[in-house]
């Protein structure tokens, strides 16, 4: 059993595959500096994450990078959808908006600016109101996680091309 599972194992290491979440960036480009949000940012805080997967790294200063990553514009919206027969809201979207580019560390642009926008409807029919509001909190912890890979795959596109 033992030979069986260090041989598929070392199956799908040869294929390239790699457990979710992992991104293989070009080792020079693996320190990314971040501009245009804080490093405390729940979304900052994602990038991270994600990178640290990788062995990268995510800094405040261009000098110390690869790559440099200029989000703005993040915002988070919630827009009621439909209400019940008394009126009250029980379906919600929520959605992650930002815009994004990235820059060499001379400065020449690798991905001019542009927008990106993750989606969620969900119900909430107002009986446990303590439980709902948890649950939204992990559905943005959600995508704001979707948007960050997103756009590190993106990077990862063009900085291997």
């Amino acid at each position: 059993m033992r030979l069986v599972l260090i041989l598929v194992l070392g199956l799908l290491q040869g294929c390239g595959f790699h457990l979710r979440g992992a991104l293989e960036l070009p080792p020079e480009k693996q320190v990314i500096a971040l501009l245009g949000i804080p490093l405390n940012h729940p979304f900052a805080s994602d990038l991270r994450a994600i990178l640290a997967l990788s062995q990268g790294e995510l800094v405040s200063d261009p000098k110390l990078a690869g790559s440099v990553l200029i989000v703005s514009d993040l915002q988070e919206d919630r827009r009621v959808l439909s209400l019940d027969q008394n009126g009250k809201a029980v379906e919600f979207e929520l959605v992650l908006r930002l815009r994004f580019e990235a820059r060499a560390p001379d400065g020449k642009v690798l991905i001019p600016r542009e927008p990106m926008a993750v989606h969620r409807v969900y119900l909430n029919p107002q009986l446990d109101v303590l439980g709902k509001a948890v649950e939204e909190g992990v559905i943005w912890e959600e995508m704001r996680q979707e948007a960050a890979q997103a756009l590190l795959r993106r990077l990862r596109h063009v900085l291997e091309g």
